[in-house]
């Protein structure tokens, strides 16, 4: 017997009663703490843009964890291949961190991070679910010790590892770990993005165990680092391209889409207002429109980010506290949260239309920036800049040499570029400038170079 779940990508899941890592997992998905996640949108505000992207963290966790027991299943055969020990305590914590590896997502995700880092707390989701994970008071962290004493913090511990250490930390962290096979192909379905593919099945089948160099040797000439990770064969190569493709193809058409990232700054400004507010006085704070016990008011108030204020924390309170907002008599917090309630979007001037010449478009930007200054400064018009390559978001882990795809050639791993001719055209960075103005007349201006503008 076992309990069953439908999924869009997946088809059926099944939890196994009888095996106890898949009996931990149901337990947890029952948890406060896990269900919570029903209410942040895997995408934040991409169903502003893609209205059948709506599909949430709980959706992608437990997908996540599914993907990870395929995984646990190529080590296992690996390391019969390899004449290793399979180590079954390690796959457990894996297993179990792939599922709970989003606990800490704020509402609206990295759009909360950023508003975060913006307030100069820099803590980003990966803490906040050690944090809840745990936390002695939650409902996790009595599961986890009943499974085995320890552990709690083997779980919590792997989840907060910036390097991987072997084999089954890349079922978590990697480039082609449980979680990215889970959500470019989730948030390809959700969204109706037709390019790209991931070619799942043969990409699995053809997955190696080898070792590759984390970092360069060192002026004492110390030698590198090396780690297990997974890496695909030869004749998987075009399905690893593929399966870059539509990672990039998710970065440039959903998670850049300039009316997403519009949204994203419209939040994150209106969430910021509100933080002012909730650290001032009563009648600041009486000035947002919201109660002095609101969950937001609490978490954004003086030693306020503690677990459990942020747990009261999702989308769904944030989308169902814009009517109070939309009437606060903070100007900042009542516009912006009436502007995204009735969805009177900021207007966008591309970089981009100015044509593909990077010369003229510094030129372009130079202009504008120097018109609008004092509208920049008061965050009337708001420039919002990013690069991507082939992996993802430059900046990001993703340069990490572990969260780089690496294919055997002649037995030995090569960084995909080496060996492609398309990756290695796209490894060159795309810059994506917008201009978001909340005037749309003075949009046409900056469009047009002409006009009056203080």
């Amino acid at each position: 017997m076992g309990k069953r779940l439908r999924d869009p990508v997946h088809g059926l899941i099944v939890f196994d009663e009888t095996d106890p890592i898949d009996a931990l997992a149901w337990r947890l998905i029952d948890t406060p703490e896990f269900q919570r996640l029903r209410r942040i949108r895997q995408l934040g505000v991409s169903e502003f843009t893609f209205p059948g992207a709506v599909h949430t963290r709980f959706a992608h966790s437990i997908g996540v964890f599914h993907t990870a027991r395929t995984l646990v299943g190529v080590v296992r055969r690996e390391m019969k291949r390899l004449g290793k020990e399979f180590e079954s305590p390690k796959a457990e914590v894996a297993l179990i961190a792939a599922l709970l590896h989003d606990l800490g997502h704020g509402p609206f995700s990295h759009t909360f991070e950023g508003v975060q880092a913006s307030r100069g707390v820099k803590r980003r989701h990966e803490r906040w679910t050690a944090d809840i994970i745990r936390n002695p008071d939650g409902r996790i962290h009595p599961l986890l010790e009943g499974h085995r004493p320890g552990f709690t913090g083997e779980v919590a511990a792997l989840l907060e590892k910036e390097d991987p250490e072997d084999i089954y930390h890349a079922i978590v962290s990697s480039s082609f770990d449980a979680d990215r096979l889970d959500y470019l192909r989730r948030d390809r379905l959700m969204t109706g993005t037709g390019a790209g593919a991931v070619d799942f099945d043969w990409l699995i089948d053809n997955v190696r165990v080898a070792e590759i160099e984390l970092d360069v040797p060192d002026e004492d000439g110390d030698e590198p680092r090396r780690v297990p990770t997974f890496c695909l064969t030869a004749k998987a190569l075009p399905a690893a391209e593929q399966f870059l493709l539509a990672r990039y193809t998710l970065h440039e058409q959903v998670y850049f889409h300039k009316t997403t990232r519009c949204v994203e700054k419209m939040i994150g400004k209106l969430l910021r207002a509100v933080a002012d507010c909730a650290v001032g006085d009563n009648n600041a704070v009486a000035s947002s429109g919201l109660l002095p016990d609101h969950p937001l008011i609490r978490f954004f108030g003086p030693d306020g980010e503690i677990v459990t204020n942020y747990l009261a924390l999702d989308d769904a309170l944030i989308h169902g506290s814009l009517d109070a907002m939309s009437k606060a008599s903070n100007p900042s917090v009542s516009e912006m949260a009436a502007r995204l309630k009735e969805r009177r979007l900021y207007k966008t001037l591309d970089i981009a239309d100015f044509g593909s010449d990077k010369g003229i478009q510094r030129q372009q930007l130079r202009r504008i920036t120097a018109r609008f200054r004092e509208q920049i400064e008061n965050g009337t018009v708001i420039v919002d800049g990013a690069q991507i390559g082939i992996y993802a978001e430059i900046g990001g882990d993703e340069d990490r040499m572990h969260k780089r795809l690496h294919i055997l050639d002649a037995a030995k791993p090569a960084e995909i570029s080496r060996l492609s001719a398309l990756v290695g055209a796209l490894e060159q960075k795309k810059d994506f400038t917008r201009v978001f103005f909340a005037d749309e007349e003075e949009r046409d201006v900056a469009r047009k170079g002409g006009g009056k503008a203080s």
